[in-house]
Formats: C-alpha cells, sequence, structure tokens
C-alpha cells in the first residue's frame, strides 16, 4: 500500500511540475468541403494532422447542401466551396468569422466516358446524337451550374449563324434542347458523375464533370477516358473558403484555411487539377 501511495504521489508530482503528462485529445476539425474536394484533402490530411494534434472531420456533398446545413447550424469549423457564391451569401447573412471568405482556387469542366468509350464521343457535337445517355449535375449544384453555362456557350458560340465561330455543318443547332433529350439523370453532386460513368455498370454514356476528376484519374491510373471542353466555350468556376462564425476551433481552422493559400497548398491542388 505504502508503495502505490509513493508512486501515486511521484506521478501527480510529475505532471504538475510539467515533466509527465498525456498527451492531450487530438482536436477534431470539421470541414465542410464540396465534393470534387475529396481526394486533394485526403492527400494532406495525414500530415496536417500530426502537425496540428487533430483529426480532420470531412462532410462532403454539394456546396448548396453543405451552405443550407450551415445556416441551419449544423457545426462547421471551415467551409470549401466550388462556388464561391455561396461563401458571399453567408458573409451577407453575417455568418462568417471577421466578415472573410477568399477565393482560394478554380476549376473547369470535362467530359468523362464509360470505360471503352462504347458511344464513340470525339466532340461535343457526339453528346447529342440520338442514344447518347449523358448524366449531369442538378442546375443548384456547382458542377451542374457550369455545365448548364457550357451548354448554352456552345449554342452561342459553335450554334449561332451570327458567330464568328459558327459550325457551318450545323451540328450544334439548338444544342441545349437536343442536349436536354439525352440527359437521363440529374444527380446531386460531381462524386456522383463520376462514380456513375467510371463503374461502367451501363448507367450512361458520358457525363459532365470537372477537370480535377481527370488528373485524379490520371493519378491513379484509372481506365476512364476523358475528353476536353475548349477553354472557348468552358465555364470556369471560382472556389472559395472561409471560417463560420460559430466556428468551436478557431485556431485549427485559420491554420487550415491558411495552408490552402499558401504556396504548398497552391501546388497540391495544381498537382490535382484545380486552379486551371
Amino acid at each position: 500500500m505504502t508503495v502505490v501511495i509513493v508512486v501515486a504521489a511521484v506521478l501527480g508530482y510529475l505532471a504538475y511540475n510539467g515533466t509527465f503528462s498525456a498527451k492531450s485529445k487530438p482536436t477534431t476539425l470539421t470541414v465542410f468541403a464540396a465534393s470534387s474536394m475529396t481526394n486533394v484533402i485526403a492527400n494532406m490530411t495525414q500530415a496536417f494532422d500530426s502537425a496540428n494534434n487533430c483529426q480532420i472531420k470531412v462532410n462532403s456533398a454539394s456546396s448548396s447542401t453543405l451552405y443550407t446545413q450551415i445556416t441551419q447550424g449544423s457545426p462547421c469549423d471551415v467551409f470549401m466551396s466550388a462556388n464561391i457564391k455561396w461563401n458571399k451569401e453567408l458573409n451577407s447573412s453575417s455568418l462568417l468569422y471577421q466578415n472573410y471568405y477568399a477565393n482560394f482556387t478554380k476549376n473547369s469542366l470535362c467530359i468523362i466516358m464509360a470505360q471503352g468509350n462504347p458511344k464513340n464521343i470525339t466532340s461535343l457535337a457526339d453528346l447529342v446524337k440520338s442514344g447518347v445517355r449523358i448524366i449531369v449535375a442538378e442546375p443548384s449544384v456547382p458542377v451542374g451550374e457550369y455545365a448548364n453555362d457550357t451548354v448554352y456557350a456552345i449554342a452561342a458560340t459553335w450554334g449561332n449563324s451570327s458567330s464568328p465561330q459558327y459550325v457551318s455543318s450545323g451540328a450544334y443547332l439548338n444544342y441545349p434542347t437536343k442536349f436536354a433529350k439525352n440527359v437521363v439523370s440529374y444527380e446531386t453532386s460531381d462524386e456522383n458523375i463520376v462514380g456513375d460513368v467510371s463503374l461502367n455498370v451501363g448507367t450512361a454514356d458520358a457525363g459532365i464533370v470537372f477537370v480535377s476528376d481527370w488528373a485524379y484519374a490520371s493519378l491513379t491510373h484509372q481506365s476512364v477516358q476523358f475528353l476536353s471542353i475548349p477553354s472557348s466555350v468552358n465555364t470556369v468556376g471560382t472556389y472559395g473558403i472561409c471560417i463560420p462564425k460559430e466556428a468551436t476551433h478557431l485556431s485549427v481552422a485559420q491554420k487550415f484555411e491558411s495552408y490552402w493559400l499558401s504556396s504548398q497548398g497552391q501546388a497540391l491542388l495544381k498537382e490535382f487539377g484545380f486552379g486551371t
């Protein structure tokens, strides 16, 4: 009994004097991130967690969905949106820490095709041919909004006889109407489109996704085919990052935000296809 008491007293003394103490419990940093950010965040999580004694918990969904969750009071330390308008909306509602938000990267669009490209899609005109099944995101979702803008840009640029870039074959006349007829599903996130097409289960022949999806497929050697969309009709989305006013782990949240604005964070984003 005496030995136990002595040992306990010594341990208590050491802990009191700071020479012996258990490691503090990691902070849980709750990050609300657009689904297109999932893969690039996963690449930096382990190092960031170790350096800051935290555990990043990612809530991944469409930016509009995440925005709604924040306005309804869901706990969030950092919000990463695929359309900066949602960060601006939070700021307009006085829901941001120090009224601050930043553009931290950009992303553009491309076409993802089913393995083997069974419909032989080699141009954007092929998307509106009879029998081609397309999936896109809902217009309320950033990638869906950008896809819609691109479809109408195609019509105004290549399908408009008054445009200097008009395609005389008429392949792009009434493009939005023809495109809509071939859409078989409107998804709730970019991630869903990639999954449905790349799994090659016959759901769709093609879909409009982010260039970052193409970059990730290349990095991970996936057997999925992509087709570029020319800049003259492509839509570039601006991503925003911010810290909600009700963030519970402000110090770590600020470090996380600063990482993506730093040269290191920007280099990682570029590697994963962002910034285009």
